[in-house]
């Protein structure tokens, strides 16, 4: 048997795609915009927020997807 390929698959690989984009642009708008320090104000702070929102749904989604059986 081979991968399933449904639309379940695909948004987990999006979701996986997008984590990794909003971590790497929050976390590198922390260090280089703010100069390392973490404020609630700036868009870099919902970024970093979204990109763990998207990297926890990922996952359980991943974990929900592959014990379908």
């Amino acid at each position: 048997m081979g991968e399933p390929t449904g639309p379940g698959t695909h948004l987990v690989s999006a979701l996986r795609l997008a984590a990794i984009g909003l971590l790497a642009l929050g976390f590198s708008g922390w260090v280089l915009d703010d100069g390392g320090e973490v404020t609630l104000e700036s868009p870099f702070t919902l970024a970093f927020g979204l990109g763990v929102a998207c990297a926890i749904v990922s996952i359980y989604l991943g974990i929900f997807l592959a014990n379908r059986d």
